[in-house]
């Protein structure tokens, strides 16, 4: 009888081979893909020894995610709720499901094996997804079995899954490279920052899913806006420290900065329809702070050993504030977000003052109901979510200039940990002419 590590490895190849499947369906691979995830997580907590008591890792943050989409898969434009599943990721779930299923006799020490194969298995289907998804995007321009209306309302949401996607391949990939063995091991103030940026994945995430009022949306955004505040001054000590070069350092402030301008138009907005006694989690507000309080730490107090590892962690995180602002627009986008009565027809009255009579119900407003958001209201926060969503794309694209080997040529040698490799050398350019070629004659 084959063993789970056996399973997580045939998983691994079947994920492989699905890249060459011809007739990948863009809507099917995407409605495919959360049953997939929590498969994946169901192996991982296999060969997990700590349970729920364990810090947020990699995997729970890419689950949670996942658990997010299929949250509002009924209200969502596109892929529709009802479709054909994909049969490729089908397969890999199956051997997933299956890693669970058989006796577990692998020696503990095949845990972090398992890890990987797990993540390759998840980086590999998110890179599938997201490459089918993107082309998806271009077809629906010319598809003729879509009317022009269908064009219009379909492109942006087809665009916005390309995008979370890529974000879910950027986070599987850095947590594959920061335990693949070539990285310095994490120093403890290093693991510290990694586990903050993790659980502030994860708390965001769950507190859109399990609350979803205005009141959860303002606190969010404001933790967001401010986070973003600490980043920036964190990319800035990094760049003084020789953790990042300044290229890359003052083209991520320029962006990070309009980023926290985002966050915090949609906080102002939401403040305004969060007049409710609905209590925010607790967990939300203290990894919020954690994570701010880690950012102001980290970069100027670490280690010239503990850089790649703080680099990959920057380059998590950023793609975690792609996610987390695909689920707040999807959140508004879905008529589930909602507020107290008083507070919308306030907003209402203050929009249209020719108005003579209260646009929302007397009675809710007496009773101090909550209602969802109408087309209307929902309207106000779609600008500056929208806004908020396409910053952290942007800026997680332009994280791609850093470079985990990186080392400020100003950085001495003898900074090194005593018995760790002190040699994780600048990179030099690549020359674009190998030595002793002729260039090619110029036109």
């Amino acid at each position: 009888m084959s063993t789970p590590t056996e399973q997580l490895q045939l998983a691994l190849r079947l994920a492989l081979r699905a890249h060459n499947t011809n007739e990948a369906d863009a809507a099917a691979l995407v409605r495919t893909w959360p049953h997939l995830v929590e498969a994946a997580q169901a192996a991982y907590e296999q060969f997990d020894g700590f349970g729920a008591s364990a810090p947020a890792g990699p995997i729970d943050r890419i689950t949670v995610d996942a658990r997010a989409m299929a949250a509002l898969a009924e209200r969502r434009v596109w892929p529709p709720r009802r479709g054909p599943l994909d049969a490729s990721l089908q397969q890999v779930t199956a051997a997933l499901r299956r890693s669970t299923e058989v006796s577990h006799v692998d020696p503990p020490a095949d845990q972090k094996e398992a890890d990987r194969l797990i993540l390759s298995t998840l980086w590999s289907t998110s890179q599938l997804v997201s490459r089918v998804v993107r082309d998806r995007a271009f077809d629906v321009r010319t598809d003729p079995g879509l009317s022009d209306v269908q064009k219009r309302e379909q492109l942006p949401a087809v665009k916005d899954v390309a995008r979370r996607f890529n974000a879910l391949e950027q986070l599987a990939a850095e947590s594959l490279r920061s335990g693949s063995g070539i990285m310095p091991a994490m120093s403890p103030q290093t693991s510290q920052f990694r586990h903050a940026i993790a659980a502030w994945d994860v708390q965001a995430h769950r507190a859109l899913m399990d609350d979803r009022s205005t009141a959860v949306l303002h606190v969010l955004s404001h933790l967001e806006a401010e986070s973003v505040k600490g980043l920036e001054r964190f990319v800035s000590q990094a760049a003084d420290s020789g953790i990042i070069d300044q290229v890359t350092a003052d083209r991520l402030s320029q962006i990070l900065n309009d980023s926290s301008a985002s966050w915090a138009r949609l906080r102002d907005v939401s403040a305004e329809l969060s007049f409710s006694s609905v209590p925010v989690p607790m967990g939300l507000i203290q990894a919020g702070r954690n994570l701010q309080e880690q950012f102001s730490v980290a970069a100027a107090a670490a280690d010239p050993n503990d850089h790649p590892q703080l680099l990959l962690g920057l380059t998590g995180h950023l793609a975690s504030a792609v996610t987390i602002s695909a689920a707040v627009r999807e959140t508004i986008d879905s008529g589930e977000l909602r507020a107290p009565a008083k507070a919308i027809s306030r907003v209402m009255t203050e929009q249209n003052p020719g108005h003579d009579h209260t646009p929302v119900d007397p009675v809710a407003i007496q009773r101090r109901l909550t209602l969802p958001l109408n087309f209307d209201v929902r309207r106000l926060l779609d600008g500056p979510a929208l806004r908020v969503f396409l910053d952290a794309d942007e800026a997680m694209n332009r994280s791609a200039g850093l470079d985990a080997m990186y080392r400020s040529s100003t950085m001495p040698a003898s900074t090194a940990r005593p018995g760790t490799h002190s040699a994780i050398e600048r990179r030099s350019p690549v020359a674009m002419t190998p030595p002793g070629a002729t260039p090619p004659p110029s036109r």
